[in-house]
């Protein structure tokens, strides 16, 4: 289960272009489907010589409502179930990298933790699969010590006293802080929380996914590298 970051962040649409002309023609063609029910009722009474059952107003109107919502979404995500989830327009840490303040207020930079693989896990304090995504993280820091984990807070109320009780009640036992210039979220499009990240030892982005990661799907990544 997901949950959508609390503050505001921007989701941009899809660039317009021939999908959406698509999805256009698609909500065209169940009006025009609606229209042809309309006409062939009257056709068929004006051959039998009696009326045809008339169709509710209520039931004409529930079916407009359920077009403009299809409509809606078909224009808003495409008709492609991959554009739910988060895109990043590259795969070098290079190009991904942010600063990170530590919970002992120093501030470090991603690309500080290169040379070995990294688990980049955004998370905040208030949502309830960030704590059920830590669980699976202290899994995976048993079974892969090499391996950096990095948990950084994309919440602006989640300051550094705030992180520090938190990442203690949790059992946090690797790299926590927080994304205090914001960089790190546009940089991954984070529009849901956990968003999770993983680096191999050569500083190439091979995983990037929103909702919580299993410490088996984690440790498939690691052994991929």
């Amino acid at each position: 289960m997901l949950i959508m970051a609390r503050r505001s962040i921007k989701i941009t649409p899809k660039d317009a272009g021939s999908e959406n002309s698509t999805n256009l023609e698609k909500y065209d063609d169940v009006l025009n489907s609606l229209e042809s029910i309309q006409t062939k009722r009257k056709v068929a009474a004006s051959t039998n010589g009696v009326a045809g059952p008339a169709v509710k107003p209520t039931t004409l109107i529930m079916a407009i409502v359920v077009v403009g919502i299809a409509a809606t979404l078909l224009l808003t995500f495409g008709a492609d179930p991959s554009t739910f989830g988060p895109t990043v327009e590259t795969s070098d840490l290079d190009d991904l990298d942010f600063e990170i303040q530590l919970l002992d207020s120093t501030r470090l930079m991603l690309s500080d933790y290169a040379g070995q693989p990294i688990i980049l896990d955004l998370f905040a304090t208030w949502c309830q699969p960030c704590i059920t995504q830590i669980a699976e993280l202290q899994k995976l820091q048993a079974k892969h010590p090499n391996v950096h984990i990095l948990s950084v807070s994309i919440e602006s109320d989640d300051t550094i006293p705030v992180l520090q009780l938190f990442s203690s009640q949790h059992g946090m036992d690797w790299v926590v802080g927080r994304d205090v210039t914001e960089k790190g979220t546009s940089l991954f499009q984070v529009t849901s929380i956990p968003t999770m990240a993983f680096f191999n030892s050569q500083g190439i982005l091979k995983h990037h996914d929103s909702g919580i990661q299993t410490e088996e799907t984690m440790s498939n990544w690691i052994k991929e590298n």
